[in-house]
């Protein structure tokens, strides 16, 4: 069967491919496709289309972090560093307690600045030079990483890398010297701006209002075989509630990231909603039981620009 197919199998309303991924199923609105496609989850480089989201709430900024040295499924289940969008919401990584094991489903934090709130983002992302694109060669420390910043403010995606190990660089990035030069001034302010966004008092000359994104869909990497606990604690296997089985869930994740087996896709809609629950209650150790095997899942919330309309 064709991946096609495949995401054109189950029943509405059920997963969706999202933008950012795979094109979506086209065959009709109640197909429920689950497949995260070929590609590496979304980073700041691969904004979604403008129409996954609604036009008053447009994505005017991401941050994202890659490279270094991290483990092959680190950022499986990573929140993006920063989202901002046009209607003031300032999604950020939610707090986690210090506990193992942790949640399996991360939270995020919603800071609502406003409209007026909104506009001073876009002037100091103005002011900081990253709603212009500069040629520079690569720069940073690749063992260190890559704070990788995408704008959205003018109607075409502008991004810029800043290496984590002092300099600029990679595609779009800012020209300047890399690690031992001196420092970028507009790496400076671009750092100084994510500062701003992840401080809890910043409120952007507004009224600032701080809740928990609820989730109304989730990204979902499904890796064979039961988690790894510390060695003393372990958790019961809980069923996987949906009727498409873990072994055939969305399609094969490309890269692999060294995990043989491992599978992507999204859970939208009356999925999500059965899903849900049974996520928030499980632990990053908890194993899923599906056709008589136990696996891993990786999960996060879908973030708003990232849920497909459902017209």
């Amino acid at each position: 069967m064709s991946i096609r197919a495949a995401a054109c199998s189950l029943r509405a309303p059920g997963a969706l491919l999202i933008a950012a991924l795979l094109a979506a199923c086209t065959t009709s609105p109640s197909a429920t496709a689950t497949p995260g496609g070929t590609q590496p989850p979304p980073t700041a480089s691969t904004l979604p289309a403008p129409s996954s989201t609604p036009a008053t709430a447009r994505l005017l900024l991401r941050v994202t972090s890659e490279g270094g040295f991290i483990g092959p499924a680190a950022n499986l289940a990573a929140i993006p560093e920063v989202s901002v969008y046009s209607d003031g919401r300032v999604l950020t990584p939610g707090p986690i307690d210090a506990i193992f094991p942790g949640p399996l489903l991360p939270p995020v934090q919603v800071k609502d600045v406003g409209a007026a709130g909104a506009a001073a983002i876009v002037a100091a992302i103005r002011a900081a030079g990253l709603d212009k694109a500069t040629a520079g060669g690569p720069g940073g420390n690749p063992d260190t990483g890559t704070q990788v910043f995408a704008v959205n403010v003018d109607g075409a995606t502008v991004t810029t890398r800043i290496g984590l190990g002092g300099g600029p660089g990679g595609p779009g990035g800012p020209g300047g010297p890399g690690v031992g030069g001196s420092p970028d001034p507009r790496a400076a302010a671009a750092v100084d701006l994510l500062t701003r966004l992840t401080d809890p008092s910043e409120t952007w000359g507004s009224s600032a209002t701080t809740s928990v994104l609820a989730p109304s869909a989730y990204r979902v990497y499904v890796a064979p075989g039961a988690p790894q606990g510390n060695g003393s604690t372990s958790e019961p296997a809980v069923a996987w509630p949906l009727s498409t089985t873990l072994d055939s869930f969305g399609v094969p994740a490309v890269p692999d990231r060294g995990i043989a087996g491992l599978r992507q896709g999204a859970v939208l809609g009356a999925d999500a909603a059965t899903l849900g629950p049974v996520l928030a209650a499980a632990t990053a150790i908890t194993p899923f039981s599906s056709g008589g095997k136990l696996y891993t899942l990786y999960v996060r919330p879908l973030l708003p620009d990232e849920v497909p309309n459902p017209g």
